[in-house]
């Protein structure tokens, strides 16, 4: 049958190449126009599971908010306002920008940690007023009274320029203390999580802000959750390009030095590109966009599909030896060559295809585009390859003699070698323990730490001091549960104060005691009259006057509650059931994004709580990928098992093969945590399933090989050797990468093949063959 197909793929050589080129161009070209990608992390949580209903809900509509924060650095003499109303303007006529958001807004003052009534400044202007117009005598020679008055109406008249009186273009940015960083916040059209929407808005809206920055002398950088979407999908497109383009590149000179021919590398790189260029084609039409999981996979492909190539040109090349160019030296090629290759492509696929059981559309989506991509590798490169061969021998050139093959041989049984590898492997698989134990729910961000996104951040944080009322939600079904919450948070070592519903008020069930600590202390100010007349002159909260006198009419606690609501809808959540939570914002002490403090949090501190925000759903979407790929690997485990005994029908042999790949991946999980300090993480943990796969691959050639005699051996060893070089290429474009979470993930794989090569070449062939 297999003598069949390889007469088949000669005899209609001219065919096979026109078909497989015509549908590998068609499917590139589609990819290449209509190929998009989406960075957005909240997108690898599952649909169909309420807990993150509820918390992708919160995030969209208390978090993820589709603002631009914009943090410009001033310069001695500038005028802020009209530069704030420049800039206003301008945004707002284009069609990206909704409105420029004003700072007396209740809401936006809570999203920035910057509450304009503070209580403090609040409560020594009335203890400063009340000790002044009770100085005695009040008479009318006395300039002390008078003096004093004076004083205390400036002190409050400079308190409600600075805190109430924001009119006009002055609500719409706000100045650091030393007047040399602005702040301003404007509200996007659409949300920021449409990436062609804001691939369009953010290079356009920057070319605005460069021609004000250039006008005004003044540094305008972009910061918020647009800037932040925007730069972390810019950055995996780049990453994603680089990497593709470096791996072509390193891959086909790596080729040419193996061979020693240019037509030879010509032909494994045009069926790679068209192999490519097939399987990204199914993938955007399948899936239209590629998400944070499944932006290696082709960087991956190129690694693992060119594997197919190498091992079919090593076999042709060797038969080229021996028959000469004839047709008899590539039936021979593809009668050794396409039962373990059929093998090696099962077993990945098979591993790759298992994490399309896991719920998280992200992973399913790397899962089925992988496994899709490794087929059509494999068929790419055992059908189209020969064929360019039949076609082509007149240009193939052979070198005569093969020393790197012999080099290979002679190091291979200096059994020095193989006693190392077991004692580095054995030793380093110990490693794994501490890197499972340590597993990290912090991996490092998408976005670069020199992006403009975080410098602006950071000089936000610099100027105004905690940016934010903290990101850790949480919410409680009653005021009682509240208060209970409020106490234990506020007793924990991990948090430094909290904001909700009850800095307003104390005891909601008694209407006549209600103490709404904030509003008592505006009615307090708006009752005395030359307050009520300095604060009248700078336009006091409209909304906030309007709560008082509702204040004073409510006849049940729901109207003080609706009262609230209506000022500050950020302290009130409804989930997807519409049960509504009173939410308290906790301040966390230490950093979130460092020394799995999100598990030290989420899991001993708040792990029978009802937590919301954005660090409760990326923790629990971490938590989640962990076990989805544990039940993957369970499915991966048993079906190689079954797939190795077809194919080696030995139970015997089949274990051992697996016992073997085991242990390079407990090694290379060792290895890069002890040596390198590369910490476990749900991406890096996607290697598992990735090496049951692949770690097979080499083993099944090398055990086939055995039963071909030396020649066969040795050529296999070559064609292994190369085809984890290439491997170790494309996943080494990683390193390149600006974002640590792929560069990681990528050093982890390139330790892993290396490590896998070791072990295949040295222990498991050593073991089977005994010559």
């Amino acid at each position: 049958m297999i003598e069949r197909l390889g007469k088949f793929l000669i005899n209609h050589s001219r065919l096979i190449i026109i078909v497989f080129s015509v549908f590998g161009l068609f499917l590139g070209v589609y990819s290449f126009i209509n190929l998009k990608v989406n960075a957005e992390l909240t997108e690898l949580a599952p649909k169909n599971i309420k807990e993150f209903q509820d918390l992708v809900k919160f995030t969209k509509e208390k978090v993820i908010s589709n603002t631009l924060l914009i943090v410009i650095e001033l310069n001695n003499g500038v005028n802020a306002g009209k530069l704030a109303y420049e800039m206003k303007d301008k945004f707002e006529k284009t069609s990206y920008i909704l409105k420029a958001e004003a700072f007396d807004n209740p809401e936006n003052l809570i999203k920035y940690g910057i509450f304009t009534v503070d209580e403090n400044s609040i409560d020594s202007i009335i203890g400063y007023y009340n000790a002044v117009v009770n100085v005695e005598p009040r008479s009318v020679i006395d300039f002390r009274f008078w003096r004093n008055l004076g004083s205390a109406i400036s002190a409050v008249s400079n308190f409600a320029d600075d805190f109430f009186s924001r009119s006009g273009i002055k609500k719409y940015y706000l100045i650091s203390d030393d007047k040399t960083l602005m702040l301003m916040n404007f509200s996007m059209v659409k949300p920021v999580t449409d990436v062609k929407f804001l691939s369009e808005a953010i290079p356009k809206l920057k070319k605005i802000s460069y021609d004000i920055s250039e006008k005004f002398g003044v540094n305008i950088l972009f910061s918020g959750s647009a800037m932040s979407n925007y730069t972390g999908n810019l950055q995996v497109s780049k990453d994603f390009q680089i990497t593709t383009l470096v791996s072509l590149v390193g891959i086909s000179i790596l080729l040419l030095i193996s061979y020693g021919s240019t037509s030879t590398m010509f032909f494994l790189l045009y069926v790679m590109i068209l192999a490519m260029g097939t399987s990204l084609g199914i993938i955007v039409f399948l899936f239209k966009e590629i998400n944070i999981v499944t932006s290696f996979v082709n960087a991956m492909l190129l690694g693992l599909g060119i594997d197919y190539g190498i091992h079919i040109t090593a076999k042709i090349h060797e038969n080229l030896r021996l028959y000469g160019k004839s047709s008899q030296s590539i039936i021979e090629a593809i009668k050794e060559n396409f039962i373990p290759s059929f093998i090696s492509a099962i077993t990945t696929s098979i591993s790759l295809f298992a994490l399309a059981l896991s719920p998280s559309r992200p992973l399913k989506e790397m899962g089925i585009s992988s496994g899709i991509g490794v087929l059509v590798f494999y068929t790419f490169m055992n059908f189209l390859i020969p064929a360019l061969y039949s076609r082509f021998f007149d240009r193939i050139k052979v070198p005569k003699k093969e020393y790197f093959s012999k080099f290979l041989e002679l190091t291979r049984r200096f059994k020095p070698i193989t006693f190392f590898v077991w004692g580095v492997v054995i030793v380093t698989s110990f490693g794994a323990y501490f890197a499972f134990k340590n597993f990290s729910y912090t991996p490092p961000g998408l976005v670069p730490k020199n992006s403009e996104f975080n410098i602006a951040l950071k000089l936000a944080e610099e100027k105004f001091g905690e940016f934010g009322i903290g990101q850790i939600v949480l919410g409680a079904r009653d005021f009682e549960s509240l208060k209970n919450i409020k106490k234990k948070i506020e007793n924990s070592r991990y948090f430094s104060n909290t904001f909700s519903i009850l800095s307003f008020m104390n005891d909601p069930e008694r209407l006549k005691e209600i103490s709404p600590a904030f509003y008592w202390k505006i009615n307090q100010i708006v009752s005395e009259p030359i307050l009520d007349i300095v604060f009248k002159k700078y336009g006091l909260y409209n909304s906030l006057i309007e709560t008082l006198g509702l204040l004073q009419s409510a006849k049940t606690f729901e109207d003080v509650v609706s009262s609230i609501e209506k000022d500050i809808p950020a302290l009130f959540f409804y989930d997807t059931n519409g049960n509504r939570y009173f939410l308290l914002y906790a301040k966390e002490k230490p950093n979130l994004w460092e020394n799995n403090n999100l598990k030290k949090i989420f899991d001993n501190e708040l792990k029978k709580e009802k937590v919301f925000g954005y660090p409760a759903l990326f923790y629990k979407v971490m938590v989640y990928l962990v076990d989805s790929t544990k039940n993957a690997v369970y499915f991966v485990f048993l079906a190689i098992i079954f797939t190795l005994f077809v194919d080696q029908k030995s139970l015997k042999k089949s274990l051992k093969i697996t016992f073997y790949v085991i242990l390079s991946i407990l090694s290379t999980i060792g290895i890069g945590y002890l040596i390198f300090r590369i910490e476990l993480t749900f991406l890096n943990l996607l290697i598992i399933p990735i090496f049951l796969g692949i770690g097979v691959d080499s083993m099944v050639h090398l055990s086939h090989s055995v039963f071909y005699g030396k020649e066969s051996i040795m050529k296999t060893e070559k064609a292994v050797t190369v085809s984890v070089l290439t491997t170790v290429i494309a996943f080494g474009s990683f390193l390149l990468a600006q974002g640590e979470l792929l560069k990681e993930f990528g050093e982890l794989v390139v330790i892993g093949l290396v490590v896998s090569w070791f072990v295949s070449v040295f222990i498991f062939l050593n073991g089977v063959n005994k010559n």
